[in-house]
């Protein structure tokens, strides 16, 4: 607001210095030019009209000198409420399927096998607890390289349950079946066992398809035949033999 006069009083002080400035030159103009005894009374109404311009100009700048500024009131606008991020679920974790018995094993190669039946041992036979099994497996040879008695029936996965890794009994040629047997014991504790099993060639190499035990073991039971009491057979008491009478001799 201050500002505001301070710019006023200077326009005014302006406004009055060119009108002095006027003044004096209609008075210089008028002592140039002019004459007679009437001189006096013109200088005497030049300074009165010059008078008059300033009292007009000032009332000029007073009415157009602007009302009193309104005071503007800060509307202070709430924070936009923020929005919460949405809560991201955790991927499930992924469930790997075990390997499934299938009857062959993909592309035909130099090794390659083909499983053709449990000869012993069925998936899903009960067993007892700590039971000893051999579980046997007929294989086709269905690759074009002959199995060597250095390639091994070795676990993969699973419970193993005691199995060994067995090397072959014999030679296979390319078409031929062959009966592949391991040496197991089932578990101590009651439940559901699987294990997976597959042929390792010399190098070290699994091929062909996976070869699966699947048994069930049972709870333990009591297989004791209990105690029983033997009958007593009684003995009748026997009777003390009497003494017969004795007849007396006739005199």
């Amino acid at each position: 607001m201050l500002k505001f006069e301070n710019t006023n009083n200077r326009t005014m002080m302006l406004w009055a210095l060119v009108a002095l400035f006027v003044t004096a030159g209609i008075v210089t103009l008028v002592f140039a030019f002019g004459g007679g005894g009437n001189t006096v009374e013109d200088v005497n109404a030049i300074y009165t009209n010059a008078a008059e311009t300033l009292v007009a100009q000032q009332m000029t700048l007073e009415a157009s000198q602007p009302s009193e500024t309104p005071t503007v009131t800060m509307t202070v606008t709430p924070f936009e409420t923020a929005t919460p991020f949405a809560t991201l679920a955790l991927p499930s974790p992924q469930v790997f399927s075990s390997p499934t018995q299938s009857a062959g094993s993909g592309a035909v190669g130099c090794n390659n096998s083909i499983y053709i039946a449990d000869v012993t041992i069925p998936d899903g036979t009960v067993m007892a607890p700590g039971q000893a099994f051999i579980k046997t497996w007929k294989v086709q040879n269905n690759g074009t390289c002959p199995w060597a008695t250095t390639y091994k029936l070795t676990f993969i996965s699973g419970n193993a349950m005691g199995g060994a890794a067995t090397a072959l009994s014999a030679a296979v040629s390319p078409n031929q079946s062959v009966d592949i047997s391991i040496a197991m014991t089932a578990p101590t504790t009651a439940g559901d066992y699987t294990g997976y099993w597959k042929i390792y060639n010399d190098q070290n190499q699994p091929f062909g398809t996976f070869l699966s035990v699947v048994i069930k073991v049972g709870a333990a039971t009591n297989t004791g035949v209990p105690a029983t009491a033997l009958p007593t057979t009684a003995v009748p008491p026997t009777e003390a033999p009497t003494e017969a009478p004795t007849e007396a001799a006739p005199p």
